[in-house]
């Protein structure tokens, strides 16, 4: 992509794609890229294999309206995994106690989405060092349908923080906090995992 930002400090004419706010190019601010009316998406390499893919924030102008300028964001709000249904629920349950696994209560779900059945702590764990930026991991009890929802959800912002999310029960009630370190995460998702809610 550097070989197309025009740095010759000149107006820039016609169509260009800003790129701001994260990613690879979080801190190229000034940087364009000239090309046609704004796509939706914008891709661009990463050194170490794969993309990274920005979103269209706005169009704007430098000054002339005749000179827009797209302004891109990384790639949308990042999105946990989704709540596991009741049907995926009762599914769980069965294939568990068929394999002779007794009750289960507890299933964590990463960004693959691929569900753990009643992980220990060295597994939460695991999953925890596993996250990438802008990814979640999602712990929920398999509760009744009536006590709502329990569940905790974990996201490694680009910053390097975490953003920690909790609701409880079918009041909907939730919480959350942000905090810095690693292991202040692990010894908050491992409290939270260690005191089961009401569940079958």
């Amino acid at each position: 992509m550097e070989d197309v930002f025009d740095t010759t400090g000149r107006p820039p004419k016609g169509w260009m794609h800003a790129v701001f706010h994260g990613g690879p190019y979080g801190e190229d601010a000034g940087r364009c890229i000239p090309g046609p009316p704004a796509p939706e998406t914008l891709a661009v390499p990463l050194a170490e294999g794969g993309v990274h893919t920005y979103r269209l924030w706005t169009v704007g102008s430098w000054s002339d309206p005749e000179d827009p300028v797209a302004v891109y964001n990384p790639d949308g709000p990042p999105v946990p995994p989704p709540l596991l249904t009741g049907q995926e629920k009762e599914w769980l349950r069965d294939r568990h106690q068929k394999e002779g696994l007794g009750p289960l209560k507890l299933v964590a779900l990463a960004a693959s989405g691929r569900p753990v059945r009643d992980p220990d702590a060295p597994t939460i764990e695991a999953m925890l060092a596993g996250l990438r930026h802008r990814e979640h991991l999602l712990l929920q009890w398999l509760t009744d349908h009536d006590e709502g929802d329990w569940y905790l959800q974990v996201l490694l912002d680009e910053d390097d923080t975490y953003e920690v999310v909790h609701q409880a029960g079918a009041a909907a009630e939730r919480g959350g906090v942000r905090l810095i370190s690693q292991a202040a995460v692990r010894d908050a998702v491992l409290r939270w995992a260690a005191d089961q809610p009401s569940c079958t």
